[in-house]
């Protein structure tokens, strides 16, 4: 069982060691340069990557960032993902309105389901 960090910054999303992922596999998603005030609701475009339904809330603290598990039904392949990152308005400055950004990835599951879930 391998773990892969997924890190959404302001520049673009990063995976460490890669984007490849087999069954039973760990993933983390965690923000980096991102205000201390920063969410981000991950969603992924067909819902049977993980063991764990989503979407998934984070917060740019990243205390105890939860690992997902890859599911063993997790076809082969792309499983896309978008991000809404949001972060609230300034309270001492009325003139900075919250700000919002998109951001898409994927993890690529390299290995097919083993074979008494397939059938």
């Amino acid at each position: 069982m391998a773990l892969m960090t997924v890190t959404l910054s302001p520049q673009d999303i990063t995976y460490d060691p890669s984007p490849e992922v087999k069954h039973g596999d760990l993933v983390v998603f965690v923000m980096a340069g991102y205000a201390a005030d920063a969410t981000a609701i991950v969603s992924l475009h067909h819902d049977d990557c993980f063991t764990a339904r989503s979407p998934f809330k984070l917060t740019s603290d990243n205390a105890v960032p939860v690992p997902l598990t890859v599911a063993s039904h997790a076809k082969r392949g792309m499983h896309p993902f978008q991000v809404r990152i949001h972060t609230r308005r300034a309270q001492d400055d009325s003139s900075i309105e919250g700000q919002s950004d998109r951001k898409n990835g994927g993890i690529d599951v390299t290995s097919d389901p083993p074979a008494e879930v397939r059938r």
